[in-house]
Formats: structure tokens, sequence, C-alpha cells
């Protein structure tokens, strides 16, 4: 069966484009497509373990503490793979994966993709390079969060507790915003300048008790400075 539009653009913006046709048809032939609503965990912390493609929309991958609370470690766009280390590890992971917006993403079938990556160097190669790609983003992901601005700190907490909240397609954070400045380590008065800015570029809206966050897409990227996507296995050092 030939594969959707969509699917097909995706495949070529990942790391799997390096792959011969034959083999992407090996690996995505029992596989399957689903779309799924903002607010789902396709992948559970401790919960079993799966590869997927984004095909469209945002996700986050995500760890989560004793009391509750969640660290976004990764945002996910279409083209993006998620959990390469599933292909080698069949334990559960600590990291889930939830939607932020509407999502469609290609889930592989296990048995296929261990098979290959035990078999097949290229698939192996490509499996590898996708895990160094993600170990290069977790640390500018840590760096952000640890030497990023104010305005990277807030939109990083919006979007943490917005996705902690979420019950239905939109994004909304409830908290005050002395609560905000608390949680980023500024004052009231400083969060509250960062918010108006916030609101005059179109990215979230202000209400009381509430903040509303209106492009996830640019949130999200704002959250995750200096990160390059590596579309290609041979793009890897350069």
């Amino acid at each position: 069966m030939a594969l959707a539009a969509d699917v097909q653009a995706a495949l070529a913006r990942s790391h799997f484009a390096s792959l011969p046709a034959e083999l992407i048809a090996q690996l995505s032939g029992s596989s399957v497509r689903v779309d799924v609503p903002a607010g789902t965990d396709l992948i559970a912390p401790g919960g079993t373990p799966r590869l997927l493609l984004v095909v469209g929309g945002i996700g986050k991958t995500y760890l989560i503490a004793p009391n509750g609370r969640q660290a976004t470690v990764r945002y996910a766009r279409a083209g993006d793979i998620v959990a390469a280390t599933a292909a080698y590890d069949p334990s559960p992971g600590p990291a889930g994966f939830r939607t932020l917006t509407p999502v469609a993403v290609l889930m592989f079938n296990m048995d296929v993709v261990r098979a290959l990556a035990t078999t097949d160097v290229r698939v192996a190669n490509v499996l590898s390079a996708e895990m160094a790609a993600r170990l290069r983003a977790y640390f500018a992901e840590l760096a952000g969060t640890t030497f990023g601005s104010l305005r990277e700190r807030v939109v990083r907490h919006l979007l943490d507790v917005a996705s902690e909240q979420q019950r239905g397609p939109a994004l909304i954070a409830r908290l005050s915003q002395q609560e905000l400045a608390d949680a980023v380590g500024s004052v009231r008065e400083v969060v509250a300048r960062v918010l108006g800015k916030l609101r005059e570029d179109g990215l979230l809206r202000t209400g009381d008790g509430s903040i509303e966050l209106v492009d996830v897409a640019r949130l999200a990227q704002e959250a995750a400075p200096g990160v390059t996507k590596v579309t290609r296995a041979g793009d890897i050092g350069r």
C-alpha cells in the first residue's frame, strides 16, 4: 500500500531519508498511521516502548517527578523520530510522549524494527545517528533550561504547566503572575513585562489567573533555542 503524501514528506525529513526506498518500505510496511487529539499520551512514562515518526503537529517528550511535576526534554514536530532507543531496549523507559496539538504519527511495528536493526547495518546506523542527534539536542535543552533568558524560561514553564493541565485542544496555563515569577526565579513586575511582550508578539493571551498559549509552534521553538535540526544521518557533525 502506498504511503500517504504527508507520511512520505515526514520520512523525507527524518533520518530514514538516507535509506533506500525498498528498506523504507520494509520498515513502514506494517506501520500504522494514527491521528490523535491534543493532550494524548502516546507513550506513558514507564509504559510500553514504541518507535514513532511525527507526521504532523507538535508533541513533547517529558519526565515526571514523584510529586507529579513534569519537565520537558524535547519538542517534536513533523519529521522527528520519537523513542529510537526502543529499537534496542524493550524495557519500559522513564520518559513519556504527549501531544500538545492534534498530532499524526506513524507507529512502527517493533518486531520489524528490532529485526532490521540487528540484521541490517544501514538501519542500525540510522537509529544510531538519531540517538546521537537526540543526545546533542538534550544537551542543548539542558543548557537552555539552565542558562536560558528569562523569556525562554517563562515560555518553557508556561508550556509545561499548560500541558500538565490540558483537558482539550486549548493550552491554558492556570497560574498567577506571582506563581510564574516564583517558578522562573524572577519578580512579578519583570515577568509581567515579558508576558506583555509575548502578548504583543501574538504568542499568548492573558486573563484573570490564566494564560492561553495561542501559537504553540512558535512558543515551542522559543523554548528550545540553539537546537539545530539534523535531517539526515550524514549531517551529523557538520
